[in-house]
Formats: structure tokens, C-alpha cells, sequence
């Protein structure tokens, strides 16, 4: 196994200048081709939290609540006398809905109170978008370009494990690193799936690397834009603890809801400035 950086000099500035980088993680199952993908810091990282709420109409039950917290009660009078006051009137203590009831309010003036409450519905499943250029400088730096390209491409796919069945794709974890410890600075990201990965080659000009009698010649740069969706809706227990600073450890990072957390190779912070050959 081996730890995939580019460029090559990252190496020295993560070990000597505890430099900020992003780290890659395969979390499921275990890869065979690597442990660890290390790259540059794209520009313009985003974090788009986001909740479902609706609205409710509470009606009768919202009037008789509104009540009770002022000390007040509220029976079927009262209900008529709203109804009355609105110029909807009242059968067997129901106001008139539809068009009367409508035509009433409008003549009125008056409505009655429908006591509209706002109802959280859940999370939003977070996602996140990685665009980063590939320029090799070397031979050695194209073959790595070339196997972060396909370890990505490679594992964002499912397994097919015969009789009509395919395997979950592995689930990666994604840590924004400064030196050889998480920054906190940046977004906390529990585990997720590749959901999109988009390659494309020589974007400023159509000139390729020598040769090398094996692979080909490599392009001499190559954009990856890749997209990342968290494994389930997470939580504030997920990114916090009691104070304002994210929690330690990717523990609450695992996969779905109900299934034990996905476990990597090692779960100690790895220095890029060791090729961790092996």
C-alpha cells in the first residue's frame, strides 16, 4: 500500500510547514491500491447546511392552546362566536368552508385564526464539491496524477458480486488537514459516497507527456471535479460536543443509520512526509 500525493512537493511542505492539504480515505472494506490520497487545498471549499420545515394548521387545537397559556378558556361558544364574527356561521359548531365561507370573510373582513405553526421536518443531506487541476512536472508525477484519477473513478462504482447483486461502493472519509493534525478551521465531514466525478484533459492546451512505452503519454494536466454526499443526515452530535469547536475523532462518522461505523486501516493521522510504502 502507499500514500498518493501530488504534487510530490507537498510532502516536504505538509512535514516542515505543518502546510494545509486535504486527505481521502477509503473507509469501508478496505483498498488494496492505497490508504491515502493527499492533495492541494481547492479554492472556494463550500458548506451548505440546510433543514426541511413546513407549516401546519393547527386550528381548534392551536385556538385551545393559544388559551390555555393565557389562562383562558375555550369551548365550542367560543368557536361559534369566531365563526359568527367572520360572517361564515356554523353547523353543528364546523365553519362553513369553500367558496360561502370565502364570500363571508370578503364581506366581512374577518377570518378565522388558523393558528399556522411552523413544523421542522428533518436534515438536509449535506454534499460537497472538490475541483482540483492535476499538473505533472515529471514522469513520476503523471503516473501519480494518473492513479489518484482512477483510485477516484475505481471505487465510486459498485461491485458486482454476481446472482444480480452489487456491493455498496466504499465510503470515503474526507479530512481537511494542517501539517499532520485536522484542521478545525475547516468543515467537519462525516463519511461519504463519490456520487460524481467529472475528468477532463489538457483544458488549456493539447500537449501531451513523452511517451513512456507503457501507459502511453500523459496529458500534461487534468481537472477533477469531484462530488462527495454524506452517508446519512447528520446531526449536531455529529460535529459537535459542548463547546463550538468541532469533537475529536471520526467515531460518529460511520456509515448508515443502524449499521456499525465503517472502519479504515488506521485511525491515527498519517504524515504525508512518510511514503508509508509497504
Amino acid at each position: 500500500m502507499s500514500i498518493l500525493t501530488f504534487p510530490e512537493t507537498l510532502r516536504s511542505k505538509v512535514s516542515e510547514d505543518g502546510f494545509p492539504h486535504i486527505s481521502f480515505s477509503m473507509a469501508r472494506k478496505g483498498v488494496p491500491e492505497f490508504t491515502q490520497i493527499h492533495l492541494f487545498v481547492p479554492v472556494g471549499i463550500g458548506s451548505n447546511d440546510g433543514m426541511n420545515y413546513g407549516s401546519a394548521e393547527l386550528g381548534l387545537t392551536g385556538a385551545a392552546a393559544s388559551a390555555a397559556t393565557q389562562g383562558k378558556e375555550f369551548g365550542v361558544a367560543d368557536m361559534a362566536s369566531s365563526a359568527i364574527k367572520s360572517g361564515k356561521g356554523v353547523t353543528s359548531g364546523i365553519p362553513f368552508i369553500g367558496g360561502l365561507g370565502t364570500a363571508s370573510e370578503l364581506k366581512s373582513g374577518l377570518i378565522v385564526n388558523p393558528y399556522t405553526a411552523t413544523t421542522f421536518e428533518g436534515v438536509n443531506v449535506r454534499s460537497f464539491e472538490f475541483a482540483f487541476k492535476l499538473v505533472p512536472t515529471s514522469a513520476a508525477e503523471s503516473v501519480t496524477a494518473h492513479d489518484i484519477e482512477n483510485a477516484f473513478r475505481k471505487y465510486m462504482y459498485p461491485k458486482d458480486i454476481g446472482a444480480g447483486s452489487l456491493e455498496y461502493p466504499p465510503t470515503f472519509r474526507i479530512k481537511f488537514m494542517a501539517g499532520g493534525r485536522v484542521n478545525k478551521y475547516m468543515p467537519r465531514i462525516i463519511d461519504t459516497y463519490l456520487t460524481g466525478m467529472t475528468a477532463s484533459y489538457n483544458a488549456t492546451g493539447n500537449s501531451f507527456h513523452q511517451n513512456d512505452g507503457k501507459l502511453g503519454a500523459a496529458p500534461v494536466e487534468v481537472d477533477l471535479t469531484l462530488s462527495f454526499q454524506e452517508v446519512r443526515a447528520i446531526t449536531r452530535d455529529d460535529l459537535y460536543g459542548a463547546g463550538l469547536d468541532y469533537i475529536e475523532g471520526y467515531e460518529s462518522a460511520g456509515h448508515v443509520v443502524g449499521d456499525s461505523p465503517d472502519s479504515l486501516n488506521s485511525n491515527k493521522e498519517t504524515n504525508v512526509s512518510n511514503r508509508g510504502e509497504g
